[in-house]
């Protein structure tokens, strides 16, 4: 099977390479400015090399997963998460690395054009449909021109105030609408600045807008897109709102822009206008008739993003009770409602029929209150992959129902979820602070969020306690968080000083008697390797030289000191551990119990 993919002018077939760059046409606007994608991600970064997939730093070459051309992955007959790995293994795309090498998009892959990353992002969705078996014409993608215009203009309308002077009605000010300015189109005239030659001016088009932050602006280009795409395909699956059009539409345009020129990691937000027909679908959508609470719109979030919480928020609006049968409905009638906000969305799964509810227009964050009950609450703006560095995946707590004894809560913080408990502590910059890098806690029953002490680096179920409802995660790293170190004065190149990225593969070792996750979080705290060892020390066993009056208690309180003592808080333990009987404390005709259970009296050292 032979599977070709074209753009305008060159066409790559794989099995039988063979392109020959003639000329490419540019349809990313001269005016996007794409300064810091290039300093960031090689012109000042320390560890990548260029923009092709062999200068990324963080994947190793055995992690670009080939594809023979032929295997076709079925999406129904993969669960979501299972397609996603299928396609998008690791932090790659399956036979991306191999798709570059023969297709050679960039003539200089230190420094490739506008023209070279627009012929890429073609030949690159191209590839990803093949893998599902859309390889007829009508399932090709091509960019379009006036859609890439179209992108930076509704990304200039929303992230600025440069056309509220001479378009004052309608600005993005103040706006909470995540897609703010997505209809903006100038008149003929203030379009001139733009267009490329053989363009006249750019009229609306049928289609859709779709917003993605989970790149990262110091990614190369060659895997830039590649984020947002598999970031999409995990969370909605193969027929979310946002993953059909990058299987579906014929004709594109991406507008990419660093939300923060000046943090060294800051997201890149990719705007994407989808235009042209879709070819029929080959896979029937198995949860079309079990959607009640799925958003079935094309480039619209689908799923909740909170399932059981809901913005704390006096001026929520709750529709009439039994005027709408689903998520759907319940978006139709929010985007349709003048008086609604249109980033946040709430639905109450109790009733018979679902209750629907908006917030205000100019809400912008959502405070959550998770004692609401099973409210489901829906945010459409797009969400971080990372924040300062770090991930956590929410669907894979290292313990359900428990947490490490010293975890730190935060009673000024409210969350929906542990990657919005990851949010918040890092906007509240507590790892500045007290809170160390490893592990979070979430409390489910009322949105509490907990973080641990920096020497806190394992957390094995011997080191937890049972407490319902709160889960405990293992925070991974952001493969491509790099801080560069400070210019070198004498030669005014950017030092390459490694940064410790360390893998959250749990293989403990032990260092002059600390432990450790791993080796590489060892050495990244100071340790040589020669200083730590993977043989468990042996465990000391400690004894006191007092013993229990179990016989005195019980004949004064009719219960031994363990049963006394009891099992229950550490606090009413310590409690009745400090009564007194015969003018001395429990502790004193008790010493092993209450040393174990309350860290009391001249066995103290026993409580763990």
């Amino acid at each position: 099977m032979m599977l070709c993919f074209s753009t305008i002018v060159i066409t790559s077939c794989r099995g039988n390479p063979s392109s020959t760059v003639v000329s490419l046409e540019q349809y990313t606007p001269d005016k996007s400015d794409w300064s810091t994608f290039y300093s960031k991600a090689v012109d000042d970064h320390g560890k990548n090399t260029d923009h092709s997939p062999d200068g990324v730093f963080w994947i190793d070459n055995d992690e670009w997963k080939p594809w023979d051309g032929t295997t076709i992955y079925d999406p129904t007959q993969y669960t979501k998460k299972e397609l996603a790995a299928e396609i998008c293994p690791g932090h790659t795309v399956r036979g991306i690395y191999e798709l570059f090498q023969e297709t050679k998009p960039f003539q200089d892959n230190v420094n490739p054009t506008k023209a070279e990353v627009d012929y890429w992002h073609a030949i690159a969705i191209n590839h990803v449909r093949a893998m599902v078996n859309y390889t007829e014409a009508e399932y090709q993608i091509k960019p379009d021109k006036c859609l890439h215009i179209r992108a930076l203009w509704s990304t200039e309308r929303q992230t600025t105030r440069k056309w509220d002077d001479t378009y004052p009605d309608g600005t993005c000010e103040d706006s909470s609408n995540p897609h703010c300015g997505a209809g903006f189109l100038p008149s003929k005239e203030d379009q001139q600045d733009y267009l490329p030659d053989g363009i006249e001016s750019c009229g609306k088009k049928v289609g859709s807008e779709g917003l993605f932050s989970a790149a990262k602006s110091n990614i190369p280009w060659s895997i830039k897109w590649i984020r947002p795409f598999c970031a999409t395909l995990g969370g909605e699956g193969f027929w979310g709102g946002h993953t059909g059009p990058w299987f579906g539409r014929t004709q594109f345009g991406f507008d990419w822009y660093d939300s923060s020129p000046d943090d060294f990691n800051s997201n890149a937000i990719l705007r994407a206008k989808w235009s042209g027909t879709s070819g029929p679908s080959k896979y029937e959508n198995p949860r079309i008739t079990a959607g009640t609470f799925e958003i079935f719109r094309e480039d619209v979030t689908p799923t909740p993003r909170f399932t059981a919480a809901e913005c704390n928020d006096a001026g929520k609006k709750w529709f009439g009770q039994n005027t709408v049968h689903n998520a759907t409905e319940c978006y139709d009638r929010i985007m349709a409602d003048e008086y609604c906000g249109k980033r946040f969305m709430t639905m109450n799964p109790g009733r018979e029929l679902p209750g629907c509810a908006c917030y205000p227009v100019d809400m912008t964050t959502c405070e959550t209150r998770v004692d609401s009950g099973s409210r489901l609450t829906w945010d459409f703006e797009s969400v971080s992959s990372s924040f300062d560095g770090l991930t956590v995946n929410i669907s894979e707590p290292l313990w359900k129902g428990r947490a490490c004894f010293d975890v730190i809560w935060k009673p000024e913080i409210k969350s929906g979820d542990a990657a919005h408990c990851l949010q918040k502590i890092t906007e509240n910059n507590f790892f500045g602070g007290e809170c160390g890098r490893h592990f979070i806690s979430f409390n489910t029953a009322n949105g509490g969020c907990g973080c641990y002490p920096p020497e806190r680096t394992t957390c094995e179920r011997s080191e937890t306690n049972g407490q319902n409802g709160r889960m405990t995660y293992q925070l991974g790293v952001d493969p491509s968080y790099y801080i560069p170190s400070d210019f070198d004065s004498d030669s005014g190149s950017p030092s390459t000083t490694p940064i410790v990225v360390c893998p959250t593969d749990f293989d403990p070792v032990w260092c002059e008697g600390n432990k450790y996750s791993n080796l590489c979080m060892a050495e990244a705290v100071g340790f040589l390797e020669s200083q730590c060892t993977d043989d468990k020390p042996p465990v000391v066993v400690l004894t006191c030289e007092f013993d229990d009056s179990n016989k005195f208690l019980k004949k004064k309180k009719k219960k031994s000191c363990s049963k006394y003592v009891g099992k229950k808080s550490l606090k009413k333990r310590k409690k009745k551990c400090n009564k007194k009987l015969k003018k001395k404390e429990i502790h004193h005709w008790c010493p092993v119990t209450c040393g174990k259970k309350a860290g009391l009296g001249q066995c103290a050292f026993l409580k763990k």
